[in-house]
């Protein structure tokens, strides 16, 4: 006789059958999109959903393309679970990778490593400051970190673009871009010709470590308990003003370490708009992977697909941007919303 399910397990078998089920739906809409505005559908669909995966420079582009989702995507996630919102995650990130390209063109002769961890921890710290106002706020003034940490995002992504355009303008440069970091300072690349680079395994050993601190650890319980039940938590003896600030500046830390990866990992420099999107992606990726540290990578590395089939798609079929952006939007956010309404379902059950 078989064993029965527990509750957890039933619950957890409830969630995939979700995500996948969503997943489903929103393929069959895409497909059906394809066939109505595509004269070659089959030709359209092959490289759509198997192009990333027809060579080895589009499938590692792929890989490079999820780490800095990865980094916000935790960022967000670590958010939630603490009960607190950070909704500031593009200014976050844009500031990490502004202070590393800053840091790093200003001290240019440390040994390679450690002018690399140099700029990686201020790019954490950049994203730390940010998102500790709007905790400092709330726990203080009672102010909403939701609108605090969204008013701060916007006004700071107009000041990075400033600092882009002018005091840390490259005039050598023929496009618009930052000064550069010195190259001893950038994460070492693999497999050429792709853009893949080492970040990737900071990436994934990051989501574990938040893993066992959030599952594991005395802190990451506290940080539970607030999330879930802030009064039984404030009954239970945990200082539930001080897991408002801390989740925030470590939310914030992630999310500017991301940046500060892309830059020494992929670009050296800064340009405008150089992280737009990242942010509020990193929110659709916490969503889907239901704020599981580990969840993260799986649901940073869809969305890295999705992006990557669309131009697989616009390159070698008669697909136009637009309906590449279209059949992505479509797949990525009837997935987000399936999460989304299973959050916001369990926020209302507890």
């Amino acid at each position: 006789m078989g064993r029965k399910l527990t509750g957890h397990q039933k619950n957890s078998l409830a969630v995939l059958l979700g995500i996948f089920g969503s997943i489903l739906v929103s393929f069959i809409i895409a497909v059906a999109l394809i066939f109505v505005f595509s004269r070659q559908p089959l030709n359209t669909l092959w490289y759509y959903f198997v192009g990333p995966f027809l060579d080895s420079y589009s499938l590692f582009n792929m890989l490079e393309s999820s780490i800095p989702l990865i980094f916000s995507g935790l960022g967000i996630a670590i958010a939630f679970k603490s009960g607190v919102t950070n909704l500031g995650g593009e200014g976050q990130i844009f500031s990490g990778a502004i202070v590393a390209v800053i840091l790093g063109s200003s001290v240019p002769g440390l040994p390679g490593l450690a002018g690399i961890v140099m700029i990686l921890a201020a790019g954490a710290a950049a994203g730390a400051a940010l998102a500790g106002i709007s905790g400092v706020l709330r726990m203080k003034f009672k102010i909403s970190d939701l609108l605090t940490s969204y008013l701060i995002s916007s006004g700071i992504v107009y000041i990075i673009n400033y600092l882009i355009l002018g005091p840390f303008r490259d005039p050598a440069k023929i496009t618009i871009q930052s000064v550069s970091i010195p190259s001893s300072y950038t994460l070492a690349r693999f497999l050429p010709p792709s853009y893949i680079h080492t970040g990737i395994f900071i990436a994934l050993l990051t989501a574990g470590v938040m893993f066992v601190v959030l599952r594991k650890t005395h802190f990451g319980y506290e940080l539970r308990a607030t999330g879930s039940n802030p009064q039984f938590a404030r009954y239970a003896g945990i200082d539930t003003d001080r897991f408002t600030v801390l989740p925030m500046l470590l939310s914030g830390g992630l999310i500017g370490l991301g940046g500060a990866i892309q830059i020494a990992g992929r670009t050296r420099s800064c340009f405008t708009d150089l992280t737009a999107g990242l942010g509020w992606n990193g929110i659709a990726v916490a969503l889907i992977a239901r704020n599981n540290p580990l969840g993260v990578i799986p649901a940073a590395l869809f969305y890295a697909y999705l992006n990557a089939g669309a131009r697989a798609a616009m390159i070698n079929s008669d697909v136009t941007v637009e309906l590449a952006n279209v059949i992505s939007s479509v797949i990525f956010y009837l997935v987000t919303a399936e999460a989304a309404f299973a959050f916001i379902r369990r926020r209302l059950g507890e």
